[in-house]
């Protein structure tokens, strides 16, 4: 084979080569992006799915907002003290 042949050769494999790649760059895959869900069917938010209430800190010496344990108990969040209890701030 001459060195033309070669070229020629080459230069096809190249010009291929080319070519399927920019075939697959603008070949649909089918794979997209799920649109969003509408305003009543989004998640909520972690701290939103919380089961939280208010209740007396004694870190903070006032109402604070709790977060309900999965094992039992709460948490304050602000202080994050876990023996917080259900009871009003105490009188003074």
């Amino acid at each position: 084979m001459s060195s033309f042949a070669y070229a020629m050769t080459g230069a096809a494999c190249t010009v291929g080569a080319g070519a399927s790649l920019i075939y697959r760059a603008l070949l649909p895959t089918g794979r997209h992006r799920a649109t969003r869900p509408a305003a009543e069917e989004q998640l909520l938010r972690p701290v939103e799915a919380l089961d939280a209430f208010e209740a007396y800190c004694p870190a903070e010496d006032r109402p604070t907002l709790q977060l309900h344990l999965r094992l039992g108990g709460s948490v304050c969040t602000e202080c994050r003290l876990p023996d917080t209890t259900r009871e009003e701030a105490p009188s003074v």
